[in-house]
């Protein structure tokens, strides 16, 4: 059978390891939402952050959720859960789809994506993070199953070699995909889009006034669940008397220890959960976004979730020189590149720059609503879907 393009709708199921609106939840919420949108059949299967024996089903902006059971889910690491696991390979094999998307290599994610293959569904993997090896994700002292990390190490590869189609989300990505045998055909960069249609630049006053936060306040953002690499920034703060540091997502003691042993935690402002709808004001109250990075594997591979944020924020950058971030933020000129020892003067800079503040968030943006477009990513990726659909193995 060839597929057309024009007209043809189809059945896509799309298979994330992490809690509903955790970690890679949001890059396959957004890719659904643009395929539905489309008229194509979305599925995506997460985990319930609620639920721990049985699952529930939902629709939003035409697509079907079903959050899975989080039984086991934390167990040495996200996708192991027992219940999870079963569940979404029988749905694999009882529904029939054209296109199965896993993200990621774990378990809940790969096995019911090969099982679906059974039914004849094309299979995409796709690689949004570095996991094994020296300095990827699951490079850490003390793992409680240390058989899980090995098995996962010759996974992550494995089972890219094995899919259809693979999807990277960065360069570097892309590059070790082919480094380790997938044939470039097959093969294709989507990078994060933006939230353009949810997330909107909001002046400093109004957000300020709005959250009761003092208008004359200097004020540094990081946004994240994942709260990593605070050592690079903390410090540059501590060089900047009367410069408070705003993390967006849940209180983490650990970074307040980090604040404590730096000497800033009395300028340290941890704002707990923030709902998406809500993200917009406190995005806006923050006269500089941060984006720290060491520079590992990990964080070379990665696009982290928070720069999409940022630019479609329209909020003045400065960030880590690596991987693809040092790309983005100096090719589109949306924010300043600083090594560890260079924060604090970047930093510095952007605060007491007020012509240069509005030029580069004016910068972030343009290039969120052009260049990270959402609608023009998917154009892509659908018309990789259905070169793959066309394709034989």
């Amino acid at each position: 059978m060839i597929y057309d393009y024009e007209g043809y709708v189809m059945r896509v199921l799309m298979l994330n390891h992490n809690y509903r609106y955790l970690g890679t939840f949001g890059r396959v919420m957004d890719i659904a939402r643009e395929l539905a949108r489309r008229g194509h059949r979305v599925t995506v299967m997460t985990v319930s952050r609620t639920h721990r024996w049985v699952p529930g089903w939902s629709e939003v902006e035409g697509v079907l959720i079903g959050e899975m059971p989080n039984l086991g889910q934390n167990y040495s690491g996200e996708g192991y859960g027992p219940l999870d696991n079963l569940l979404r390979c029988l749905h694999a094999i009882i529904h029939r789809y054209d296109i199965i998307h896993m993200f990621e290599h774990k378990p809940n994610s790969s096995f019911p994506g090969f099982v679906g293959r059974i039914r004849g569904a094309k299979l995409i993997a796709d690689w949004t993070d570095w996991w094994g090896g020296p300095g990827g994700i699951n490079d850490v002292p003390k793992r409680r199953v240390p058989a899980i990390g090995k098995f996962e190490e010759w996974w992550e590869v494995k089972s890219k070699l094995l899919a259809d189609g693979v999807v990277t989300i960065s360069s570097v990505l892309m590059e070790r995909a082919l480094k380790e045998g997938c044939s470039p055909e097959r093969v294709i960069l989507i990078p994060n889009g933006c939230p353009t249609d949810r997330i909107r630049p909001i002046p400093v006053q109004e957000a300020r006034l709005r959250l009761g936060v003092p208008l004359e306040r200097k004020i540094i953002g990081f946004l994240g669940m994942g709260q990593g690499d605070m050592e690079i920034v903390m410090p540059a703060i501590k060089q900047l008397s009367q410069v408070w540091f705003m993390v967006i997502g849940p209180e983490n003691q650990r970074v307040l220890r980090q604040a404590q042993t730096f000497g800033i935690s009395d300028r340290l402002w941890q704002t707990d959960f923030v709902p998406e709808d809500e993200l917009n004001w406190y995005l806006a109250c923050a006269d500089v976004m941060c984006l720290p990075m060491a520079d590992r594997a990990a964080n070379r591979a990665r696009l982290p979730d928070k720069l999409r944020y940022y630019l479609a924020a329209g909020r003045p950058i400065v960030a880590s020189p690596v991987g693809d971030v040092q790309t983005i933020v100096g090719t589109y000129r949306v924010g300043l590149l600083a090594r560890d020892e260079e924060f604090a003067d970047a930093l510095h800079r952007l605060l007491y720059d007020d012509a240069l503040r509005e030029e580069l968030g004016h910068n972030a943006r343009h290039t969120a609503e052009t260049v990270f477009n959402w609608e023009r990513l998917v154009n892509n990726l659908e018309a990789f879907y259905f070169k793959i659909l066309n394709t034989t193995r």
